[in-house]
């Protein structure tokens, strides 16, 4: 060892690290959702040519997404207009527990258990948020979900045309 080097042991094994999301080729595409519901039949949240739809990237067991389950019955609350739709997008029965999923969702809401979504939507992990323009077929403005009143600022901007703050557009 030369002087000055340190020595670091052998470099951790960080293949089960899921990977940030390039983000730099522009817009997310707009991509259905398609998968399972709590129950395991097949379903799917259509949001190629819809209005606009809110799609939550939440799971069971994720702290930081426990507000945003109750949020599902209230779409206002989360900056959505009426006819604007809103959706849980969970991961693959395998990798969540429906049981769980289905204490935590509010009558009436929408749930697709759908990892393919998570890859298409380019979520890194929960909570995350995507607001989809089913009529450009691409998303208006996506990020991190940090809180309720955050994503419903964020919605309420991207319906406005302005970007949201930190973003690549500001």
């Amino acid at each position: 060892m030369s002087a000055g080097s340190v020595d670091r042991g052998p470099r951790p094994d960080l293949g089960h690290l899921v990977p940030i999301p390039d983000r730099s080729g522009g817009p997310t595409p707009a991509a259905d959702v398609v998968g399972t519901d709590l129950a395991g039949a097949a379903t799917a949240v259509r949001v190629d040519g819809a209005r606009r739809t809110l799609l939550l990237f939440l799971t069971s067991d994720c702290d930081g997404c426990r507000p945003f389950w109750p949020a599902l019955a209230d779409p206002a609350s989360l900056g959505l207009s009426i006819g604007d739709a809103v959706a849980a997008v969970a991961r693959d029965p395998g990798r969540d527990d429906r049981a769980a999923l289905a204490r935590l969702v509010p009558a009436g809401a929408t749930v697709v258990c759908a990892g393919a979504a998570w890859t298409a939507y380019r979520v890194a992990g929960p909570p995350f948020f995507a607001l989809v323009d089913g009529m450009t077929g691409r998303v208006a403005t996506e990020g991190v979900a940090w809180a309720v009143d955050q994503v419903a600022a964020d919605v309420r901007r991207a319906l406005a045309g302005r970007p949201a703050p930190g973003s690549a557009e500001t």
